[in-house]
């Protein structure tokens, strides 16, 4: 079940409709320009503060599992690399056995920090960040997020793997990306929608 305390509107524009693109990926009737606008929620600026000064950049996101069933999605996850799939059982993987609803934790965030440079200054001295998200025309929100990193545990092989996934796998058969990652701790979620304002909708 979806935690009681996180909006269903967040839910809805975090995941249901970045599945939705998926599935229309998958059925070859997402257009490019549709790619390009749907994945804008997949796509914050991350603004940090620390020894780099203050710092935005644009980076993916992803979900992640629920703790008591992570280690079985690492498992399945894993395994499946292991088959060298193409693209089409990529999409078909990912819609049946990690983008299903009741498997995600919606109070985390996850990436991966490919540039190594003022953000990682920043988050690599832990604390807090502000993740800011817009999809054209209207929809905006800012989330308040404790920020984790790591560098050698099941959580950055599982973000490295989720991302060579869909972006290295199907090219050349296996995972080659070893970036630090970020977990997200939300904390705060504000809409900052046109029409809102600024409302925060959890806690």
């Amino acid at each position: 079940m979806v935690e009681r305390s996180i909006p269903d509107d967040w839910v809805d524009y975090i995941f249901r409709k970045r599945r939705e693109a998926v599935v229309l990926m998958s059925q070859g009737k997402l257009s490019a320009e549709k790619v390009y606008l749907e994945f804008t929620r997949t796509l914050p600026a991350i603004i940090s503060y620390g020894s780099a000064g203050l710092n935005a950049s644009i980076k993916m996101i992803g979900l992640l599992p629920r703790e008591e069933i992570f280690d079985k999605v690492y498992d399945k996850l894993t395994r499946f690399v292991e088959t060298k799939p193409n693209m089409k059982q990529v999409l078909e993987f990912l819609l049946s056995e990690i983008y299903v609803e009741d498997y995600l934790d919606f109070t985390k965030l996850f990436t991966l920090d490919l540039a190594k440079k003022n953000t990682w200054r920043n988050l690599g001295e832990g604390g807090e960040a502000v993740l800011i998200f817009f999809t054209p025309p209207t929809k905006s929100y800012m989330l308040r997020v404790d920020v984790s990193v790591h560098v050698d545990d099941k959580y950055f092989w599982y973000a490295n793997i989720m991302h060579d996934l869909f972006h290295v796998v199907p090219k050349k058969g296996k995972v080659v990306s070893r970036y630090p990652a970020y977990i997200f701790h939300i904390k705060e979620i504000w809409d900052k929608s046109a029409d809102k304002f600024g409302v925060r909708i959890y806690p």
